[in-house]
């Protein structure tokens, strides 16, 4: 689905369908060293293939990514993975090359979005010091981030953005498509044409 980014420009939101290694990959290999630390908060030079696994493993319920694309190409990637019944903890990183465009807020409110329809009602967040974009980005979530270890960490109240970023019908109707497979909607289409 579309969604327009601060600069006017057009980027393609959709889910990160199970198994998608090679779009984390693709994120990955476009954040420098400096952003894989303040994405994984800790130097990673390489991205694991057991980490590769878990970061695709999706399921639409427990687990669920989002990817941007422009010109066809992943940019950027947020999730969120539950941490109790109402709680997930959500995590975003987007490619150094096209940072500072709201690629992230974007990605933000459209996993918040599902989120919210699923049931989770508050966020967490680990964020490493100096990552005042991030921070930002969390705020408008309702999280506030205080010193925890050598963190920012912080739950909050999910709270979706006043003003939103992305249509949030499609990109639940595109949520729901992903949950449904495809008989299912052949059926709920045929149902409703009868």
């Amino acid at each position: 689905m579309p969604a327009r980014l601060r600069d006017g420009a057009t980027v393609h939101l959709r889910p990160l369908a199970p198994g998608e290694v090679d779009v984390v990959e693709q994120v990955f290999t476009g954040m420098s060293a400096r952003s894989r630390q303040q994405r994984y908060l800790v130097p990673m030079p390489r991205l694991p293939g057991g980490a590769r696994r878990s970061l695709a493993a999706t399921d639409s319920d427990r687990h669920v990514a989002w990817v941007a694309l422009l010109d066809g190409r992943p940019v950027g990637l947020c999730r969120f993975v539950r941490t109790a019944h109402d709680r997930a903890e959500v995590a975003f990183e987007v490619v150094d090359a096209q940072q500072g465009r709201g690629i992230a807020s974007t990605l933000v409110d459209a996993v918040a979005a599902v989120a919210d329809a699923v049931g989770v009602r508050w966020l967490e967040a680990s964020v490493a010091h100096g990552n005042h974009a991030s921070v930002a980005v969390l705020a408008g979530l309702g999280l506030e981030l205080r010193p925890d270890d050598g963190l920012l960490v912080g739950t909050g109240l999910l709270r979706l953005p006043a003003v939103p970023r992305v249509d949030r019908v499609a990109v639940l109707e595109l949520a729901g498509q992903l949950v449904a497979g495809p008989t299912s909607r052949s059926t709920a289409a045929a149902t409703s044409s009868s």
